[in-house]
């Protein structure tokens, strides 16, 4: 299972690309005379892969770059750009070598600047934190290395900020509304809380998001959840999703078709119920096909035909949705 990606990793690296979540991660997190000197409207996100083989289960990496305003300083060569590193620990419990393993990360950046020709940029720390116990290890270097104040000044000097999920009320998370919604996510996504968060969580997306883009961000979210939660089931998520977006069924769709079948068989069978009875099946039928087509793509394997499924009944279809979320949950 080494180097595998997990749910965790997955869900912030798909919030993260969408460069306003990033952005707004950003504004948040640091002072503003750091926010004045950058021109975050520059703003892109770089190809990196600095965290350690047998780490990238615990932990991921996110490395952006923007213009700065101005020079730093009064020196003519002075650095133009800035990266931002951000650092996603998925750990339960921080561990004290993070800001050992940080700084190394960043050092691996730097030595590809120098063979590529390049100079030493300026870079911006950040680490992320979600896990279950707070933060009250090391992030300083000084906090690693035991010297006398003689020898002080010729020890690396080197710390980090951090976003300690656990511990920061929910008001205090700040960001726009998506990035609040992914935070609060990761905040109680492995806890017995989530069931009575989630739909407060939806709420958010529902309320700057298009009905399309919902679709995504409700495909990213169950797919986590299903991955990482314990605490609730399949069908209270469902609940949860259907109380705050009630399900619009479309000309065409999987369960247009499959409420129209219900709908003839109620007739050839002479029940006034049939109607209804299909719609239901065709509405559970329709979005657990969505689930596994999801779970499918999500795994890497090859996604089922929609054809192929609609032969299946729902029995099926379930076993073949649990046996993926066996090997997602393997994933952890």
């Amino acid at each position: 299972m080494e180097g595998l990606p997990t749910p965790h990793n997955n869900l912030f690296q798909f919030a993260m690309s969408h460069l306003p979540n990033a952005r707004s991660l950003i504004e948040t997190n640091f002072s503003p005379q750091v926010l004045r000197a950058i021109d975050l409207d520059s703003l892109q996100i770089e190809q990196c892969n600095f965290v350690d083989t047998k780490l990238r289960e615990k932990q991921s990496d996110l490395l952006l770059s923007a213009r700065l305003r101005e020079p730093e300083g009064s020196h003519m060569d002075a650095a133009t750009s800035v990266y931002v590193y951000i650092l996603f620990e998925h750990k339960s419990e921080p561990d004290q070598l993070t800001v050992l393993q940080l700084l190394s990360y960043i050092v691996r950046f730097w030595e590809r600047c120098a063979r590529d020709g390049n100079r030493l940029h300026p870079i911006l720390p950040l680490v992320v934190y979600h896990g279950a116990a707070p933060w009250t290890v090391a992030r300083e270097i000084n906090d690693l290395v035991s010297c006398s104040a003689t020898l002080a000044d010729y020890q690396v000097r080197f710390r980090f900020p951090l976003l300690d999920l656990g511990r920061l009320p929910d008001e205090e998370i700040r960001g726009v509304p998506i990035l609040q919604s992914v935070l609060q996510l990761l905040k109680y996504g492995r806890g017995p809380e989530l069931p009575h968060r989630y739909a407060d969580i939806l709420r958010t997306l529902a309320s700057v998001l298009s009905e399309q883009n919902v679709r995504i961000w409700l495909e990213a979210f169950g797919v986590y959840v299903m991955g990482v939660n314990r605490h609730m089931s399949l069908e209270e998520m469902d609940r949860i999703v259907q109380s705050v977006f009630p399900t619009q069924i479309e000309p065409g769709s999987i369960a247009d078709r499959l409420i129209k079948q219900g709908e003839e068989k109620g007739r050839e069978e002479g029940r006034e119920e049939g109607r209804e009875e299909g719609r239901e099946e065709g509405v559970e039928k329709g979005l657990m096909i969505g689930k596994v087509q999801t779970l499918q793509e999500y795994m890497g394997d090859e996604v089922s035909p929609i054809e192929k499924l609609l032969e299946l009944d729902i029995l099926q279809l379930e076993q073949i949705r649990t046996g993926l979320q066996e090997r997602l949950r393997h994933r952890r």
